[in-house]
C-alpha cells in the first residue's frame, strides 16, 4: 500500500475512535416515590447531592466508570421507593426499598460499573 493510503487510514480509524467516545448515551436516574426523598450519586468526578418530592428523572450526562446512587426516603413509610438508571433506551439496573418479607428499608442503592 502506498504511505497516503495507509495515513488516510489511520486518520479515519483514530476519528471513529475519538467520535465513538463522545457518542455514548447519556445515564438517567429515575426516582419513583410519592414523598420526599434525597440521596447522592457518587462517580469520578466526585459526589453531590440530590433531593425532591415525588417522581423525577435526573439526567446525570455521559458517565462513564464507576457510579454509586443511594435515594432515601425523609420519612419512614410503608411506600416503595424505586430508582432505575437508563442508559440510551435501556433500563440497566432497578433496586427499591421493598423486602421479600414485605418490610421496607429507608434507602435503595445502585453500584454499578459503566462502560461507553
Amino acid at each position: 500500500m502506498s504511505k497516503k493510503i495507509v495515513i488516510s487510514l489511520l486518520i479515519l480509524v483514530t476519528l471513529v475512535v475519538a467520535s465513538s467516545g463522545c457518542l455514548s448515551s447519556n445515564v438517567k436516574l429515575v426516582v419513583d416515590y410519592g414523598d420526599s426523598w434525597n440521596g447522592t450519586i457518587t462517580d469520578s468526578s466526585g459526589t453531590r447531592t440530590i433531593e425532591g418530592t415525588g417522581n423525577e428523572t435526573i439526567d446525570l450526562g455521559s458517565i462513564t466508570g464507576s457510579l454509586r446512587i443511594i435515594v432515601q426516603k425523609k420519612e419512614p413509610s410503608d411506600e416503595t421507593l424505586t430508582i432505575s438508571l437508563i442508559k440510551g433506551d435501556e433500563t440497566i439496573q432497578t433496586q427499591n426499598t421493598s423486602l421479600p418479607s414485605g418490610a421496607e428499608l429507608d434507602d435503595a442503592r445502585i453500584s454499578i460499573y459503566l462502560t461507553p
